[in-house]
């Protein structure tokens, strides 16, 4: 899969944008704060309808605009896709989807239209922060490659919150039958649980090889081994419904006493060991961005397996940090994948063979325009 046109309108410090991207690698360089992620950016928000660094629509949008949009074109096996997102800072619902021009009914049905695997600065976060940062990894990711994951989640999420509901009540109001309701939802809970858990044990598992095997060629000591592993309340268990259907029973008393539901696949994690020992305690600032880069281009390897073509690559200011061996690595793994690369000086991207430079600047707006060569 590759793009073949993105226009942007009003989108971060863009005014307008209109771009035909080469097939194999673009480089984008300039000052920092121009705008060369938001660009990165527009494409990841087509390819999942969110956006890498922000969970707030409207910081998306031009000041003083009343909408703002992304419209991309990819090319993909069975042909030519044409999705676009609009985002308006005042109406509701503020973001729509279209796809060949007609809006969508979710905004999950654009998932599998445009597929990105994004690398940033932020994302040593998913090493760093506490498991929700992990678990957002592997929804992210497991929404592009089996967009019926997108569903699965947001009903074991719905379901949660609504047994969560009843465990907030107060308890002087609390319903005579708070037993038998709770008894429905933990079956419907459980349930819906075993499809979530299911996905994910599927997507660790591959990446867990694809990601080994890029540390591997990436690391300077071929003695380091790297490894993930999904931990979590049902990770590893044979009959995920019974087991979270028999555990949500004997916590009951526990979850009305804290009013939450402090058991299920919310609650897993994604453990990152280098030679056996836990990454975020005992890993260097150079071995935390191998490990993440070997994830990402762990996925290129299982989007290409899972969805029979590979995805696009989004680097951003990832050159800085990787020394002339684990550049050339990089761009070895991501030969024939469409990349974007982005970088402060041209000169950062020494070697990559590139097929089109451009420099991001901006004017005495501070709006941002691209100067090709």
């Amino acid at each position: 899969m590759y793009f073949t046109s993105l226009k942007l309108r009003h989108f971060r410090n863009y005014v307008s944008l209109d771009l035909a991207p080469a097939q194999g690698t673009t480089v984008l360089y300039g000052a920092n704060g121009s705008g060369k992620t938001n660009l990165l950016e527009a494409m990841h928000l087509l390819s999942i309808g969110r956006s890498h660094r922000t969970a707030v629509d409207r910081e998306m949008i031009e000041q003083g605009e009343s909408v703002a949009f992304v419209r991309g074109e990819t090319r993909r096996l069975d042909g030519k896709h044409e999705l676009e997102v609009r985002l308006y800072p005042l109406q509701k619902p503020q973001k729509r989807v279209l796809l060949y021009g007609k809006p969508a009914q979710r905004i999950s049905d654009m998932m599998g239209h445009a597929t990105t695997v994004m690398f940033g600065p932020e994302d040593l976060r998913i090493v760093r922060d506490g498991p929700a940062a992990r678990r957002r990894f592997m929804d992210m990711q497991l929404s592009q490659i089996r967009p019926s994951y997108v569903q699965a989640l947001k009903r074991y999420l719905s379901v949660l919150e609504s047994r969560n509901a009843l465990l907030r009540t107060r308890r002087c109001d609390a319903p005579a039958d708070l037993d038998a309701q709770l008894d429905a939802w933990d079956e419907q809970l459980a349930g819906a649980a075993v499809y979530v858990v299911e996905h994910r044990r599927w997507f660790l598992t591959e990446l867990a090889q694809n990601a080994a095997d890029q540390y591997a060629a990436i690391a300077e000591d071929p003695q380091e081994t790297f490894e993930l592993r999904y931990t979590g309340p049902l990770a590893t268990v044979d009959t995920p419904y019974r087991q979270m259907l028999s555990a949500l029973k004997r916590s009951r008393a526990e979850d009305k006493q804290r009013m939450y539901t402090h058991y299920g696949p919310h609650r897993d994690d994604l453990a990152m060991l280098l030679c056996g020992k836990e990454l975020r305690a005992f890993g260097s600032q150079g071995q935390l961005r191998t490990a993440v880069l070997s994830m990402k281009l762990g996925e290129i390897r299982l989007i290409e397996n899972e969805m029979g073509e590979k995805p696009t690559l989004l680097l951003d200011d990832v050159f800085s940090e990787l020394d002339l061996k684990r550049r050339t690595a990089l761009l070895k793994t991501a030969y024939g994948v469409q990349t974007f690369l982005t970088c402060t000086d041209k000169a950062d991207a020494a070697g990559t063979h590139a097929d089109a430079f451009f420099r991001v600047q901006t004017d005495d707006a501070g709006k941002a325009f691209l100067q090709e060569g």
